[in-house]
């Protein structure tokens, strides 16, 4: 009997092991070959091989038989990865819902090479060529090798392997492979170190974090320094970061220090020793002459079968300027131009993030585009096609560096008859919930609005509904609710509870748009119900204002906030409270 290749794979990634808790590995079958165990009532136990281009031994039992036993078989294992999926859904559900998680973390040196302070800036997670953002749904069953770039306020870079340890410290040793001025991040002894030197080991009133939870899993792994090199010369801090794989697994950091608006892009390889692993591809200076407030990482599918798609670095400055580099041509500039509109003053670019649906695993139309959102001094939200402005300047109409007409304009915060606060920080989401009417059917339903998520200096985050129409002129968009006397039916417009400006909006995952979690430069981080508005819960005590939220999947959290500690958040731990106690009173 001869089985086909594509039942022999079924059969090898259906079975139980195949789904992964972030404390597990992926069993990997490398031999072409199936192993089944009988499930007779007969004695022989022994188990079955199958040979995807050979004859099968049935272990003595009849064959006529063996296809509806393979069939039983195949169907319990997938019946059974299926409970385990929903089960580890659940899990994640509630904690999410209940504020129920745990911190480990790992932790720099206090100074610089130079002796100065230096503290944790910023952190980013990974994206790549293959998926935008790595926060999907499937990444429930990634291993624990999962990391993480930081940056540091000394202008240094570490890539960090994540480990299951409560907490790694690393401390500077010289490379033995090196002269002696070379310094590494190793690994150090926590125990040895004063309790004052550790971070708070309680993150708001859910958080559980015990040195005991991690005691209960075998063989804790701990974070390991991957890459680390200085970025900046002057020790400028770092405050934006890309961490970006392109699809031919050529690993990119995209930096951002000081007020020059200078970018620089570093190639990582691996392959090579730690002092020999990274390499300086370019030095963007005369794009930009002012702070860089946005950095993201873009793939742009191209409209050609046989060319592949673009892997694209998104700049904007205080001053306006906004620019796309091409990632694989060594950041050769595609375009830049000034958005400002000079007439309305809708003042300095003071954040902006990038709606890139053309990316999305098969989950966009023709119809969907990419869109630049831009957030403003005076509290306006500026929008541009992204495909418009490319369109544009291969065509030479952006002239005297000023962009076409924007698609999107709106005051998002703020008194239009007064000083409007400013829009410290915006998010583009996911599927919104109002179906474009105007808009060809994709499927067996109507294209559907974006969610764009905005911060204010006051504290105010606000839930937008971007919807796109095709006009003569070109892609326009339209936002609701378009007046404040407005509201939207099926989710909530405005939440209100950071005391002070909002530095950071992020998503759990892209493809789950209800909740959001926000940062602000009160010291806290908190997590809303995008549906009813409610504050699901609180995170606090960090030692200063998070400035970056780093979602890796849809059960571990980075942040920094914490002086030179780096948090990991992680949600997928087990509440111990559920075998008997009930607090929900």
């Amino acid at each position: 009997m001869m089985l086909m290749f594509s039942l022999a794979a079924v059969l090898s990634t259906a079975s139980s092991d195949a789904f992964v808790t972030p404390y597990s590995r992926r069993i990997i079958h490398t031999t072409g070959d199936v192993t089944l165990t009988s499930s007779g009532s007969d004695d022989n136990n022994e188990p079955v091989f199958y040979d995807d281009f050979g004859d099968a031994d049935f272990g003595g039992s009849s064959t006529s038989s063996m296809p509806s036993q393979l069939m039983s078989n195949l169907s319990s294992r997938m019946s059974d990865t299926k409970n385990l999926e929903a089960t580890y859904d659940a899990k994640l559900a509630r904690n999410w819902r209940r504020g129920n998680w745990g911190v480990r973390g790992f932790g720099l040196e206090k100074t610089s090479a130079s002796g100065k302070p230096a503290i944790v800036s910023v952190v980013a997670a990974p994206t790549s060529s293959a998926s935008v953002d790595i926060s999907l749904p499937q990444d429930k069953a990634l291993g624990e090798d999962r990391k993480v770039a930081v940056g540091r306020s000394d202008g240094s870079i570490f890539i960090i392997q994540l480990g299951s340890e409560y907490l790694t410290s690393f401390v500077s040793v010289s490379n033995p492979d090196e002269p002696a001025t070379s310094q590494w991040m190793d690994a150090a002894d926590v125990e040895d170190r004063s309790n004052n030197d550790r971070p708070k080991t309680k993150f708001g009133d859910g958080a559980i974090v015990s040195d005991d939870d991690t005691a209960s899993q075998q063989q804790p792994q701990p974070f390991q320094v991957i890459h680390q090199f200085q970025a900046t010369e002057k020790e400028e801090p770092i405050h934006n970061l890309v961490y970006h794989d392109t699809i031919e697994g050529i690993q990119l950091i995209c930096t951002a220090a000081g007020e020059s608006g200078a970018i620089k892009i570093w190639s990582l390889d691996t392959s090579q020793s730690r002092s020999h692993g990274e390499e300086l591809v370019a030095a963007l200076v005369d794009v930009h002459c002012s702070k860089i407030v946005s950095l993201k990482a873009m793939v742009i599918p191209s409209h050609h079968a046989a060319a592949d798609e673009r892997n694209v670095l998104f700049s904007a400055s205080a001053d306006g300027t906004v620019a796309l580099h091409d990632l694989d041509k060594k950041g050769e500039l595609i375009f830049s131009c000034q958005c400002i509109d000079k007439v309305k003053n809708v003042g300095q670019v003071t954040c902006a993030d990038v709606s890139n649906p053309t990316a999305w695993d098969g989950g966009c139309d023709e119809n969907d585009r990419d869109v630049i959102f831009l957030g403003t001094s005076s509290g306006y939200v500026v929008g541009y096609v992204a495909e418009e402005l490319m369109t544009a300047a291969a065509s030479s109409e952006i002239s005297d560096e000023v962009c076409p007409v924007p698609s999107i304009q709106f005051r998002a915060h703020g008194n239009d008859s007064g000083a409007g606060e400013a829009v410290t920080a915006i998010r583009c989401g996911g599927h919104g919930t109002i179906p474009n009417t105007a808009a060809p059917t994709v499927g067996t339903s109507r294209m559907t609005s974006k969610i764009l998520l905005t911060g204010g200096e006051d504290g105010a985050v606000k839930q937008w509904e971007i919807l796109a129409q095709q006009s003569t002129f070109g892609v326009r968009l339209e936002h609701w609710p378009r007046m404040s006397s407005q509201r939207m039916k099926r989710r909530h417009h405005l939440f209100k509870g950071h005391h002070g400006a909002v530095t950071s909006i992020s998503q759990q995952s892209k493809y789950d748009s209800s909740k959001f979690l926000t940062s602000g430069n009160d010291g806290s981080i908190r997590v809303w119900s995008a549906t009813n508005g409610e504050e699901l819960f609180t995170m606090d005590g960090f030692t200063s204002f998070v400035s970056s939220l780093a979602c890796l999947g849809r059960d571990l959290l980075v942040t920094d906030g914490s002086g030179q500690y780096v948090c990991v958040h992680d949600f997928s731990i087990d509440d111990d409270l559920e075998a008997g106690y009930d607090l929900d009173w």
